[in-house]
């Protein structure tokens, strides 16, 4: 199966304050439509917790032609590029009712050992040979490896609780979202219309971590979340 599909509606708790489809909402239907691929494939979570391993996102870059609108009907498309050494790359597509595609997202993915928690080589869990490659561009480019502007101000903090982990036993990567676009002042969070993000997940943040969060305004919303010295999550937007 080359590329897996859904269609779906968008639900009030997916919108924000203007009834928007919260850019959180399209990460929470993304990483649940990527395990529902890779599970047919054979390299899924269920495929690979047997074995002590499991995927864990690492970048992502989205670009959004417009957000949808509470109850409008969509459509979510997603299919693996192949990998490198390290990364498996996963593209995303979603298209209105008309099919004009608004949202398109590029991810790259890394193994890591459960217990350990350290990167597995791809090939050395999975082999040399992905089968159903579709080397079909959502955007083109792997996402950017992020480096943090020198005008970042400690804005907030947030401490990991219990409602921030997943089935990984860390914080959601939707939750880094959440808590940048919480951080940021009002004044700019009200009328933030997001046209493209990237996210790259450095680091996991556990259960009880204080998470210090930065931001910066200029040129583009910057923000970047660590804890003591180590950076967890950076997070750039225009």
């Amino acid at each position: 199966m080359l590329t897996c599909k859904q269609d779906f509606s968008v639900q009030s708790y997916e919108t924000d304050h203007n009834g928007l489809f919260r850019p959180v909402s399209f990460l929470n239907h993304a990483q649940e439509i990527a395990n529902i691929h890779a599970q047919s494939l054979g390299f899924g979570f269920d495929n690979l917790i047997s074995s002590g391993v499991i995927w864990v996102l690492s970048r992502i870059h989205v670009q959004f032609r417009r957000l949808p609108i509470w109850k409008e009907k969509l459509s979510i498309e997603t299919w693996h590029k192949g990998s490198d050494r390290l990364f498996g790359f996963r593209d995303f597509s979603v298209s209105d009712i008309t099919g004009n595609e608004i949202i398109t997202a590029t991810s790259s993915w890394l193994i890591i050992d459960y217990d350990t928690r350290r990167v597995k080589r791809i090939g050395s869990v999975l082999g040399s040979e992905f089968k159903d490659v579709n080397l079909r561009d959502a955007i083109k480019t792997p996402a950017d490896k992020l480096s943090s502007p020198d005008n970042l101000c400690l804005t907030s903090a947030h401490k990991t609780s219990l409602s921030d982990l997943d089935i990984n036993g860390h914080a959601n990567n939707a939750r880094y979202l959440e808590w940048a676009i919480d951080s940021l002042p009002f004044t700019i969070s009200k009328k933030l219309a997001i046209n493209e993000l990237w996210i790259n997940f450095n680091n996991e943040s556990l259960l009880g971590d204080n998470i210090d969060i930065f931001t910066s305004d200029t040129p583009d919303i910057f923000i970047e979340g660590k804890k003591e010295n180590l950076s967890v999550f950076q997070i750039k937007i225009t």
